[in-house]
């Protein structure tokens, strides 16, 4: 038993030395009832540098005095969904159709109970049984759904929904060792939705997917709400000067359409099929695919307009304001 104690203690201790300090602070902490104060002070009084392991060792000494072994598997359970929730991760949207109740909203424990049993009647093979995990983060409850027998376990299902929602909602989903995870554990009743829709949406930052998909996420970004301003180049008095070559008004007019805080994408794929440019030579349409990836696609796109590369009006800049999807196909107006 002691043992077992103590491999439970060091997986904690390796989990939390995983997450940043901030992550810590405003993750595992609540977990114990400590505040930032009582862990810098631990450290300092150990002479220990302020690193997440070192904060993961502190936290471990705590744990092992003020919480029973019985406590260490729920801890550790809660831990790990967390870090997930917090990683760099692929997470694929949804929408969620048909509610199973007039008001299918309802709180992050009845939700928790609404999966576990839609997984229990679920088609599985007879010795696996479904692990269901869920833990509250800002306005999302994240849970962690994973097939387990006593000789092999599934690959784990993560997936994040709001716990309050309307007739028709969205939902987030990825899963480890799979590029594209089944969407099917979300529905069925599990969130109290019967029907899922596959938005083709992906991304590793769950509120930019959010902005994208629900424009009532965009709060804090009204101008995204707003259609595309004219564009209409004028010399700009600067510190410098006046400027008459537009490359001010152009970068002005970029952030002002995309915003200061545009949503964050890695990648954005688009396919377009304009005519050949020369009709009396060629009257065929020419298929074009351009695949941007990026670390912030915004703002590489911003970076482009600044160095003359791009024109601040091009369709690029129009089609990431109106943005639904990763996979977009353009078709130019007449």
């Amino acid at each position: 038993m002691q043992v077992a104690s103590k491999g439970k203690l060091s997986e904690i201790e390796d989990l939390i030395s995983k997450m940043t300090l901030e992550v810590c602070c405003t993750a595992v902490l609540p977990e114990l009832g400590l505040r930032w104060g009582n862990v810098s002070s631990a450290l300092r009084s150990s002479r220990l540098p302020m690193t997440p392991a070192s904060a993961a060792r502190v936290l471990r000494r705590h744990i092992a005095r003020s919480l029973p072994a019985e406590e260490y598997d729920d801890l550790l359970s809660r831990l790990r969904l967390k870090l997930v929730a917090t990683q760099q991760r692929v997470w694929h949207l949804i929408s969620l159709s048909e509610p199973v109740e007039e008001h299918p909203g309802a709180p992050a424990r009845v939700l928790h109970t609404r999966v576990r049993q839609a997984l229990r009647e679920a088609k599985k093979p007879k010795d696996m049984t479904a692990v269901v995990e869920s833990v509250n983060m800002g306005d999302l409850v994240y849970f962690s759904v994973q097939l387990v027998s006593a000789r092999r376990q599934g690959a784990a299902l993560f997936a994040a929904a709001a716990p309050a929602a309307p007739s028709r909602c969205s939902a987030l989903c990825s899963r480890a060792r799979s590029s594209r995870p089944s969407s099917k554990v979300l529905t069925d009743s599990c969130l109290g939705y019967k029907a899922y829709e596959d938005e083709n949406l992906h991304g590793r930052d769950i509120p930019s997917l959010l902005r994208i998909h629900d424009r009532k996420w965009n709060e804090d970004n009204i101008q995204l709400l707003n259609g595309i301003p004219e564009y209409k180049p004028t010399p700009v008095i600067t510190d410098n000067g006046i400027d008459f070559t537009n490359k001010t008004y152009n970068e002005e007019y970029v952030e002002k359409l995309l915003g200061p805080n545009p949503p964050l994408l890695t990648d954005l794929k688009i396919q377009s099929s304009p005519a050949f440019f020369d009709p009396a030579r060629m009257k065929k349409d020419i298929n074009l695919t351009i695949d941007l990836k990026s670390e912030d696609v915004a703002k590489t796109l911003k970076e482009w307009v600044k160095k003359g590369a791009l024109a601040p009006n091009s369709p690029l800049i129009q089609i990431f304001h109106e943005m639904q999807s990763n996979s977009i196909s353009y078709q130019a107006e007449e």
